[in-house]
């Protein structure tokens, strides 16, 4: 037995209200309704993962969750994390159905095992840079509600904002005109979340343009099977589209770059897992397509493993991690140091620097 094998795995819920009800194009939600994993090694080292399910997001909730992750912990235990990438490909193949539960073992057990050998996770996926800068999202809210969370925003000093789209077009528009009166020198994404059809889509933009408004960037505009109409929305556009719940994996991602379905890619760790995601991001950078990471509803614990994720391998155009500020309390500390939407990872010492309070 070495000093990284698993010696103990253990599966708990995270429940975490938010500030306020979050909307989007395919539903609402008031808290994160997670599951926290903790592997210890027999050097002693711990390590946190967590799964983050979001039913109409991934069709995983956080009952099916436990039980995905309960099923794990006797198929964990004796293993060697310094074999991350084949435990990522054990879990992978016996529970493709529970991404979210993949994802939060992968975490659970780089975590580990970078505290085990002394370093932030950051500088073990390739320390390209110690920090990252996110956006904030505004959910679909009225636009009055809208232009004082943009207020808001900007008093933060935030730099950029990405507003939930994809329900009723002249709705949609109002809100984010509302926006960016309320915070006219933010730069915004739009976030349709599989809400419109492709005409729709090209309509919203259109009466954007006529407002003086336009994006950096269209995100997930129509059903994520859809993969015709991301194109049709694409070639009849220049604001740049990106796939998000389409791009749930590296073949799939080849699958819509190879029809120049989309021009951006948003990379979440719930969907693809932290082994998955490296490919998915070296493909892209073959490609010379723009990366973009994001987040499910998580805490801070997910959202330090994306940021170190991003900050490890560099080069991602847009982040898009701020759910922790979207969060009533919160039940872990370290992983980063925030200034306003700046994660600071250069004081974590080892791992993702997480602890529970």
């Amino acid at each position: 037995m070495s000093r990284t094998t698993i010696t103990s795995v253990v599966v708990e819920p995270l429940t975490i209200p938010l500030l306020e009800p979050f909307t989007i194009a395919t539903g609402s939600v008031n808290a994160a309704r997670n599951v926290l994993i903790t592997i210890t090694l027999q050097d002693g080292s711990t390590g946190y993962g967590e799964c983050a399910p979001l039913p109409p997001s991934t069709g995983q909730s956080q009952e099916t969750a436990l039980a995905a992750a309960q099923g794990c912990i006797d198929l964990l235990k004796g293993k060697d994390a310094a074999h991350w990438r084949q435990i990522s490909h054990l879990v992978h193949s016996m529970y493709y159905a529970q991404s979210v539960v993949c994802a939060g073992i992968e975490m659970a057990v780089l975590d580990a095992l970078t505290h085990s050998y002394g370093v932030p996770l950051y500088v073990f996926l390739g320390g390209a840079s110690t920090n990252v800068t996110t956006d904030m999202s505004i959910p679909m809210v009225s636009p009055e509600r809208a232009y004082e969370l943009a207020a808001e925003t900007a008093a933060r000093g935030i730099t950029c904002i990405k507003v939930k789209v994809g329900g009723d077009l002249r709705e949609d528009v109002d809100r984010v005109e509302a926006i960016r009166n309320a915070a006219p020198n933010i730069s915004l994404t739009l976030d349709a979340n599989q809400g419109y059809t492709a005409n729709e889509a090209l309509l919203c933009l259109e009466a954007l343009d006529n407002r003086d408004i336009r994006p950096l960037l269209l995100e997930q505009p129509v059903h994520k099977d859809d993969y015709e109409g991301l194109r049709y929305v694409t070639e009849h556009t220049t604001v740049p589209i990106a796939a998000d719940e389409s791009a749930a994996n590296a073949s799939s991602v080849a699958r819509l770059l190879k029809m120049g379905a989309v021009n951006t890619v948003n990379i979440k760790l719930m969907k693809a897992g932290i082994v998955e995601a490296l490919d998915i991001a070296a493909l892209c950078r073959s490609m010379h397509v723009p990366l973009m990471i994001g987040a499910m509803i998580e805490s801070r614990l997910a959202i330090a493993a994306a940021a170190h994720l991003a900050a490890g391998l560099g080069g991602f155009t847009f982040i898009d991690l701020d759910t922790p500020m979207l969060l009533a309390e919160d039940p872990f500390k370290g992983g980063y140091d925030q200034r306003a939407g700046t994660y600071d990872l250069s004081s974590v010492r080892s791992g993702l620097g997480i602890e529970r309070r």
